[in-house]
């Protein structure tokens, strides 16, 4: 109970110190943290990933997932490209059976710019043990952002 009243004051002392915008992105995380219940992991929540009642899956564009040019960094686009796969698949599945990705390639087209961005997934190849599937990238304009094609392993319950 001592180090965590300590590690809290520490804590404390760090976020009186903290600019608007910093505790902004603090409260960001906390949030990614506190709302499992949005059906996807911490990483996808704390880069802005969403995933609608329709299935759509969009990235909210800010300082959580930007680089150095204030555009949306190379590996947030990659985590969103492989989350809305993922996610895709898992419905064209049985509930037991798991996704897991076993290779994916992503091409960079142009920055990434706006608020959001919109992951479009489709299936090119249905196997018994693999999927080949693609996902394009596009900004608020359609303009393409990214391309992605992955192979992803499909493991049913009776195989685990």
């Amino acid at each position: 109970m001592e180090n965590m009243d300590a590690k809290i004051n520490e804590i404390s002392e760090a976020l009186q110190a903290m600019s608007a915008d910093e505790l902004d992105q603090i409260s960001h995380v906390i949030d990614a943290l506190r709302n499992p219940e949005r059906g996807l992991h911490y990483n996808g929540t704390l880069l802005g990933i969403n995933v609608d009642d329709a299935g759509e899956i969009t990235m909210q564009l800010g300082k959580q997932n930007s680089n150095f040019y204030n555009v949306a960094q190379g590996g947030a686009i990659f985590t969103l490209a492989d989350i809305a796969l993922g996610n895709y698949i898992m419905t064209k599945i049985p509930k037991d059976t798991d996704v897991v990705t076993l290779e994916l390639k992503m091409n960079y087209i142009r920055p990434g710019k706006g608020e959001k961005l919109y992951a479009k997934p489709s299936i090119s190849h249905m196997g018994k043990n693999t999927v080949v599937a693609d996902c394009t990238i596009i900004d608020e304009n359609e303009k393409l952002v990214a391309k992605a094609l992955g192979t992803f392993f499909l493991k049913s319950e009776s195989k685990k």
